[in-house]
């Protein structure tokens, strides 16, 4: 007791340094004699040190793997095996087996098994959602629960604008309500298969870890455009300097390009998106406020956190899940594909069910006025050209050539077109000729002349439609 007294007492001072143990025999005698002690002093034993745990060295393949290793429902990583058991000759159940042996040998159990134990006829498989999505009358509220829309964030991060589309809170989390979201989810595929019938363009946005395949995977099933990174600030309101360089391509009602439009192409401000779809609206305030500013309809994930005026279109749910994620998107992606289905059959039928740009008229009107001037001059070089033709004659053939209205009878026009003749035989002294052969003669290229013209005025008829 009065050697951890004497220890408490000193404290570290004590402890630091060795003590000798005739000192502590000194302190704690009660003799008024001295007594002799010997000369050797020995030293408490000191405290053990903990010696740092050296940091954790990783291999190269390790470090590079967990590098590259990305988040993604299309992967199934539990399946990959890495190690000496699965590459090296080893023994399995008391005989040496090499890697294909075990292999065969799995296939082989597997196959003998097969049959036991209880079948299940649906399984969750991650990539499902992703290759083959759902329709939207394919949407119960079993799948949704499964795919996690309903859970929502903390009771203490919530928005009281989304008080309509909570169920309620359990362990202090919100639920949403999955009635709504199948509702919701519903109108939203309605709006995508709307404006994609009539020929609008779809925006698929998605940016965060792992959404990468579901917003490719929707615009390829809604023949849209689709966007995983970073949106670039100004991409819509300053579109005319951002986006000056983009490529760009005419199509018909049968989604053919069209040729011969590179002046409309040079001149043409860059697309406006017709209907924006956002899988993560709290990254991407900045391309909802523009949408705002240009008045395009947005359709947006709403959690429990989220503003859902962003939007114009809410879809109440879980925007943390990615299989959440994958099942809006896949919905709206398969409502986007009827869509373009039910136009590309009324294509089909001569019907064409969307309305050419203002701009793209304008461009088609200027094209038809260039080539129909262009083939009235070449045909008026052309029948300039002709011989035998006064310059009367000229101007009576340019006067209806332009359409222009004149009270003249084609025998009046021949007689004065003999008459003519005769008026320039004569001036030439040269021998009179037959005014009769000479106004057949004129009527024959007159009715030439109208020929042209009919053929001419048919060209332009079916340019102008």
């Amino acid at each position: 007791m009065i050697i951890r007294n004497t220890a408490v007492r000193h404290g570290r001072r004590q402890l630091a340094a060795p003590v000798a143990r005739s000192v502590l025999l000194r302190h704690l005698t009660t003799s008024s004699t001295p007594t002799a002690t010997p000369t050797t002093t020995q030293a408490w034993p000191e405290a053990k040190t903990e010696q740092p745990t050296p940091p954790k060295i990783f291999s190269s393949k390790k470090k590079q793997r967990r590098d590259n290793a990305f988040i993604s429902l299309s992967t199934n990583t539990g399946q990959e095996h890495y190690g000496a058991n699965w590459t090296k000759t080893h023994e399995v159940g008391g005989r040496e087996m090499s890697p294909k042996q075990q292999f065969a040998e799995f296939q082989r159990v597997q196959k003998t098994t097969r049959s036991v134990g209880t079948r299940v006829e649906r399984r969750y498989v991650p990539s499902e959602l992703i290759a083959n999505p759902p329709a939207p009358e394919d949407v119960s509220l079993e799948l949704l629960m499964a795919s996690q829309t309903h859970m929502g964030h903390n009771t203490s991060l919530w928005n009281p604008a989304n008080a309509r589309y909570i169920y309620g809170a359990r362990q202090g989390i919100h639920i949403i309500s999955l009635e709504a979201t199948a509702a919701h989810l519903r109108r939203a595929a309605r709006v995508v298969e709307g404006v994609s019938y009539r020929g609008g363009l779809v925006l698929f946005v998605g940016n965060r870890p792992g959404q990468m395949e579901i917003v490719t995977r929707a615009a390829e099933l809604a023949g849209a455009c689709h966007l995983y990174t970073k949106w670039i600030p100004g991409s819509i309101t300053n579109r005319d300097v951002i986006l000056k360089n983009k490529g760009m391509k005419v199509v018909d009602g049968k989604d053919q390009e069209l040729e011969n439009f590179d002046a409309f192409k040079n001149t043409a401000r860059p697309l406006v998106p017709d209907l924006v779809v956002c899988l993560n609206p709290m990254e991407n305030y900045t391309l909802l406020y523009e949408c705002g500013l240009a008045n395009v309809p947005t359709i947006g994930i709403i959690d429990t956190n989220a503003n859902p005026t962003w939007v114009s279109y809410t879809i109440p749910a879980n925007d943390d899940s990615l299989r959440s994620a994958a099942i809006i998107g896949g919905v709206l992606g398969r409502a986007g594909q009827r869509g373009q289905e039910r136009r590309l059959a009324q294509a089909a039928a001569g019907e064409v069910t969307w309305q050419t740009p203002p701009a793209l008229e304008n461009q088609i009107r200027k094209d038809i006025l260039a080539a129909v001037s262009q083939r009235k001059e070449v045909m008026g070089r052309m029948q300039a050209n002709l011989l035998g033709f006064n310059e009367e004659e000229l101007e009576i053939l340019q006067t209806e050539q332009d359409g222009e209205a004149r009270s003249i009878s084609d025998a009046e026009m021949v007689n004065m077109l003999a008459q003519a003749a005769a008026e320039e035989a004569s001036e030439n002294d040269a021998p009179v000729v037959d005014l009769a052969a000479k106004a057949s003669e004129i009527s024959a290229s007159l009715d030439a002349a109208k020929g042209d013209a009919t053929a001419l005025e048919s060209e332009i008829a079916e340019i102008r439609k």
